[in-house]
């Protein structure tokens, strides 16, 4: 029996050592296909089932792989969890910015549909955003979507405000996330009717009511 449970241990903390070590070094082409693979199957399912009734197993036969393989990247399904999550928040952190340079000085009525791609980037990812809609979804989600916003505000852009000196303060900035984490998640219920155009310019009105211009920190 003590032989039986060392064995299992040895096991698990080998195949943990595998996870940590493929998460430090760069990955392959094929290794970085598998993993966006799993995550699309684990998506999915939860879409379909809920999160709660996803195993290991439905992922890798969804995904058409082995357990060896899922364990080769994570060691269980919070750890991808928590990868998956990670990924697509500093990913709407990025399309929020990367179209404008560091430092430039922006007029709020200078901005179009193609200003930033945060709306597209929704868009195009409705089925992990789908995942809002969900009753059985992932545990903490639907903190993480305003979170991740008002990072990228409170990171990324200092306003200039129309008639509010407390434009950049903390609370301000956290009631902009909150308001734009619920546009999206309104757009979701709709089955994302409104364009991405439509959306990005009802985001952009949105701001143009507070911030006469803004600077990328």
């Amino acid at each position: 029996m003590c032989r039986a449970i060392r064995h299992i241990f040895e096991k698990c903390r080998v195949l943990g050592g595998w996870a940590m070590k493929s998460k430090k070094e760069k990955l392959s082409p094929q290794a970085e296909r598998t993993k966006h693979h799993l995550k699309e199957a684990y998506i999915e399912l939860i879409n379909e089932k809920g999160y709660s009734h996803v195993s290991v197993t439905d992922i890798v036969q969804r995904a058409q792989y082995n357990r060896a393989t899922f364990y080769l990247y994570y060691l269980d399904k919070p750890d991808l969890t928590e990868e998956l999550l990670r990924e697509m928040f500093q990913q709407i952190k990025r399309t929020s910015t990367e179209r404008y340079e560091k430092g430039a000085d922006i007029l709020t009525s200078a901005m179009d549909a193609d200003s930033f791609e945060l709306i597209s980037f929704v868009y195009d990812n409705r089925s992990f955003f789908n995942l809002y809609l969900v009753e059985d979804t992932i545990p903490g989600l639907h903190g993480e979507l305003p979170q991740a916003i008002f990072e990228m505000l409170d990171e990324g852009f200092t306003f200039e405000g129309i008639g509010s000196d407390d434009i950049n303060s903390t609370p301000f900035k956290l009631y902009m996330a909150h308001g734009t984490a619920g546009l999206i998640l309104e757009w979701a219920k709709t089955g994302y009717e409104k364009s991405p155009k439509e959306m990005t310019g009802t985001l952009i009105s949105i701001v143009r009511s507070f911030a006469a211009a803004f600077r990328v920190n």
